[in-house]
């Protein structure tokens, strides 16, 4: 793989990008060149990227696409390049201000910790990530009895004991000379697990948020329900609404140093009904 695409998210300057790409293509390929690339990118200019990293011209939202492709881009990337670019070259302060918040935003989604399926076990607990967060962060001063009562609904001392046990084991947690606890990375990525290793954790993660919705006072946890007759094309808006806040929210918990209490954030939407228009069986 590219180094230079490798590297893409600690760039801060597209330009200087395009630059170390080209360079490390040409010593990588004899065949490579502006022309070569100008070619396959669809450009009919065999220097618009020469005078692009020149600083002669702007990149347009049709010139990103082509060079996206052409890079062969994986969406995160795609979208960091755009967020760049509208960055280096915004001309309002508050529309570069914007493209830097979406630049951080990406950069803490690539911080994530991908777990493989040798830590399936990891979620085969519904309070394994929540110690997790509890151990980082709580004033438990090693006592496996607080930390167990600090969780909602509480576990047993001796759970609280092996989970902190076996994190140490998986490395999602390390233990410094003083005693204390820290995360080794600030986020967990599960998206190579199995779907079925996650069945059993997602289901007690909704009993919980049923009995949350039941029984605790409403300025404590958040839940709204709303039934809607859409389009496939209102839902997938809908869901890329949802994605975006989900994004925005893991970003300035990313950011939040003064972290209080360990909360679990589930966003739904589900079919309640066949399409519209289908035969339905009688």
């Amino acid at each position: 793989m590219s180094i230079a695409l490798e590297h893409l998210f600690d760039y801060d300057d597209f330009r200087k990008f395009m630059q170390d790409y080209f360079e490390e293509q040409k010593k990588m390929r004899s065949v490579f060149s502006h022309r070569f690339f100008a070619a396959k990118a669809g450009f009919s200019s065999s220097s618009y990227c020469l005078n692009v990293i020149r600083g002669r011209f702007n990149l347009t939202p049709k010139s990103i696409e082509k060079i996206s492709k052409a890079m062969d881009f994986e969406p995160l990337q795609k979208e960091y390049f755009e967020a760049l670019v509208q960055y280096n070259q915004a001309q309002q302060v508050d529309e570069r201000d914007q493209a830097w918040k979406q630049i951080l935003q990406i950069r803490k989604q690539i911080e994530f910790t991908h777990i493989t399926t040798r830590e399936q076990a990891y979620f085969s607990k519904w309070y394994y990530p929540v110690i997790r967060e509890l151990a980082a962060d709580s004033q438990w001063h090693g006592d496996y009895r607080i930390l167990a009562r600090s969780l909602t609904p509480q576990i047993t001392t001796e759970e609280a004991r092996d989970a902190v046990k076996n994190l140490l084991e998986w490395g999602l947690l390390r233990k410094l000379d003083d005693g204390r606890y820290v995360q080794t990375s600030q986020m967990l990525d599960a998206a190579e697990i199995p779907p079925i290793a996650l069945r059993q954790i997602r289901r007690e993660y909704i009993q919980h948020a049923i009995g949350a919705v039941e029984s605790m006072p409403k300025d404590e946890r958040f839940a709204a329900f709303t039934t809607l007759a859409m389009s496939e094309s209102s839902y997938n808006y809908a869901v890329e609404v949802l994605e975006e806040a989900r994004k925005k929210i893991i970003a300035r918990a990313s950011n939040d140093t003064n972290v209080e209490r360990v909360y679990e954030m589930m966003l739904v939407a589900f079919p309640m009904s066949k399409k519209v228009g289908t035969e339905v069986e009688r």
